[in-house]
């Protein structure tokens, strides 16, 4: 009686472990799939990573989670004991000339807003291709202010200027968020979602437990090659020749071949990195990648000896002061802010105790997160490493480049003093995504115009090239429409695309 031989076990490689990495890996390895990681970092996590220059640990990447429905991050971060912040609700918002907008007014023109959005989310469900390519989201506000106020200009400004608060969401201005959509998906949704109309929750203990959680599978049983960084990705020209490889090379020259690859590679690697792929791309698959964009949002931390914009008659444990703070379109600060590039701070100091803390975070975008990285960052550019700049100022001369420019909006808030050492920082660090290579030059994707079919796009990188060279792509760029541009994304697109080449292998039973 002869002893039966077992066929080798399927070996796939899997570029990149961040959240679609790894999520992708714990599904393959689960079946028993031999799996090797290819990771450009000396770490695990992609844009999930934290640090501690500001005296305790913040978030670098990924920072919120959204509630409504069937969020996986939602339970991991229950399961992890992960700590979460429901804001308060409040927000105040300071108009062009730096002066408190009434409450009530605020109040008021914040729903408008948000019925605006609804409005155009219907118009671009029932038009869908008959919007021309070039309209954006906020061509929609501009026609529907006028409506609105067609004898009140000061009105109408002010609308538009707060319709403006979208642009953190996007990570570009609201004047480049398409308007269209399909039949079967919207541009919209997923802004609509991030922007608060779905509940979210921020994360203030950090993502560390739940990408730890996370990565426990891959971590015991995959072979992670770290700073492996991918050069060329040769595929074969027909997937079902049963013998092809894909071939993997890297820039220490080794040269490695497997069943079956998948990329998680963020999407602005794939624009930048077109010339690795041999063959080249099909057409179709380089004018999706084409065709998508990725944002330019960053994170500013400040932190102050104590939060002095707090009511210090105040009870410590109440959460009284306003979550948000918008700086509308800003003509106070001429010489720092000359194209009145609107802010927005959150008070970290309204979460619980161990997480309160007297800091500011500011979120920057577009063409000013470009202008203030370059100023913070005049050496640039830093390829992969790091990812943000600290600097801990002491006194004149020792500031942070970036504290000029947000001086006049910190210097608005309640019980500022210039003379007040509670009002000069002691640390300040931030983000610079958009300098990392390896983060694709940017933050997540997003959907500017001009752009004729962007659900279209996002199905044909999720596709990928897996059913006819053996090439899978995973990321928060491939997920669920609605998800695009999410650290849920990234983990539901690395589930799919799991699912998808378990089944090519015949695995998935």
């Amino acid at each position: 009686m002869s002893d039966s031989v077992e066929p080798p076990r399927p070996h796939v490689c899997i570029v990149g472990t961040g959240i679609a990495g790894l999520r992708c890996a714990a599904l393959l390895l689960e079946k028993a799939v031999r799996v090797t990681m290819l990771e450009a970092r000396s770490r695990i996590g992609g844009r999930i990573c934290q640090s501690d220059g500001l005296g305790y640990s913040v978030d670098l990447g990924p920072q919120w989670i959204h509630t409504s429905g069937h969020n996986p991050l939602l339970h991991l971060a229950a399961e992890t004991n992960t700590v979460l912040h429901t804001w308060n609700g409040k927000s105040q918002i300071y108009d062009e000339h730096g002066q408190l907008v009434d409450s009530a007014k605020a109040d008021r023109f914040s729903d408008l807003v948000w019925e605006i959005v609804d409005e155009a989310l219907r118009y671009s469900e029932e038009n869908g291709g008959q919007i021309p390519e070039t309209q954006s989201l906020f061509d929609f506000f501009v026609k529907r202010a006028a409506e609105m106020f067609p004898d009140e200009p000061e009105d109408q400004k002010l609308l538009l200027n707060m319709s403006q608060m979208w642009g953190a969401y996007i990570g570009h201005p609201l004047k480049k968020q398409s308007l269209r959509s399909d039949a079967k998906t919207n541009v919209l949704f997923s802004l609509r979602r991030r922007c608060g109309m779905i509940d979210e929750v921020i994360v203030t203990s950090t993502y560390g437990a739940i990408l730890e959680k996370i990565a426990e599978a891959p971590l015991a049983l995959a072979d992670i090659q770290f700073n492996k960084k991918v050069i060329g990705i040769e595929a074969p020209e027909d997937a079902r020749d049963k013998n092809a490889r894909v071939v993997i090379r890297t820039d220490d020259g080794c040269t490695q071949s497997f069943d079956e690859a998948i990329l998680t590679t963020p999407l602005g690697w794939l624009k930048r990195n077109k010339n690795a792929f041999c063959p080249t791309l099909p057409p179709r698959l380089s004018q999706a990648i084409d065709n998508i964009s990725v944002g330019y949002l960053e994170k500013v931390y400040i932190t102050f000896p104590s939060a002095f914009w707090l009511d210090p008659s105040a009870d410590s444990t109440e959460d009284a002061f306003p979550g948000y703070t918008n700086f509308l379109s800003p003509h106070y600060s001429p010489k720092t802010n000359p194209s009145h590039w609107p802010q927005e701070a959150y008070n970290l100091a309204a979460f619980a105790a161990p997480h309160k803390h007297p800091t500011l975070l500011f979120y920057i975008y577009g063409d000013c997160s470009q202008a203030l990285i370059a100023l913070s960052c005049p050496s640039s550019p830093f390829k992969h490493s790091p990812q943000h700049q600290t600097l801990h100022p002491s006194g004149p001369g020792t500031l942070h480049p970036l504290y000029p420019f947000f001086l006049p909006y910190i210097a608005l808030l309640p019980h500022y003093s210039p003379d007040s050492p509670a009002c000069v920082p002691s640390r300040i660090l931030n983000t610079t995504w958009q300098l990392d290579d390896l983060a694709g030059n940017g933050s997540y994707v997003n959907f500017q115009v001009p752009i004729a079919d962007a659900a279209g796009d996002v199905r044909c990188m999720r596709d990928g090239m897996g059913a006819t060279r053996k090439v899978w792509f995973a990321g928060e760029h491939t997920s669920p429409f609605e998800e695009c541009g999410t650290a849920t994304g990234a983990f539901l697109a690395g589930e799919e695309t799991g699912g998808r080449v378990l089944k090519m292998l015949g695995l998935s039973g």
